[in-house]
């Protein structure tokens, strides 16, 4: 019986929070299950699982992500401005849960040598590329725009680690410098 009435956003968003800090793995039925306010059976009636659960709250987190986040690709301002702001909005998201960093590099990390959720996971990454396309596509021929945006995306996840290793900031706003300074400077494209 649940302890408390909820919605399904409220439990994915709950939910969302426990992976973000604890990890998959380490993240129990029973912590979902009060973080949502339900009990076991509550969380298992809505999502059958605690893959289920992963499951359900990856594809949320990367709808939220897409219009919260991805959006301001899409603004009308300077293409400086807009990846500022975007770069900026992602670090919010990093530090919350104690600094836990990025959640999908995080779930990428934890269980992406059993591939579990990996078709869900890369559809972030996937609509990740796709928002940076379309911004760097602006100033920067379509095959450059391409390999500048998986540079950024290595980059980014780096600053990440780095962030989280020394819980400093400092590596997240040198990516922003970097970021900037590197739409300067040409590029050699990669063979692929």
């Amino acid at each position: 019986m649940p302890k408390l009435k909820t919605t399904p956003e409220a439990i994915l968003r709950s939910a969302w929070a426990v992976f973000h800090r604890h990890g998959y793995h380490h993240a129990s039925l029973q912590q979902l299950a009060d973080a949502a306010g339900l009990g076991k059976a509550g969380i298992l009636h809505h999502f059958g699982s605690k893959a289920g659960v992963m499951r359900a709250v990856i594809d949320y987190s990367v709808d939220w992500y897409e219009r919260k986040v991805l959006s301001i690709i899409d603004e009308e301002r300077p293409l400086e401005d807009r990846l500022r702001a975007f770069i900026r909005k992602h670090f919010e998201l990093c530090q919350l849960h104690d600094g836990s960093g990025c959640f999908f590099a995080n779930s990428i990390l934890e269980t992406g040598v059993d591939g579990q959720f990996n078709d869900e996971l890369r559809l972030f990454h996937e609509k990740w590329l796709a928002a940076m396309q379309r911004l760097l596509t602006e100033r920067f021929p379509p095959e450059e725009a391409t390999e500048r945006a998986y540079r950024l995306f290595a980059d980014y996840q780096g600053s990440v680690l780095l962030f989280k290793l020394y819980r400093d900031p400092v590596h997240l706003e040198r990516l922003i410098d970097r970021t900037l300074h590197n739409l300067q400077l040409p590029i050699t494209i990669s063979a692929r």
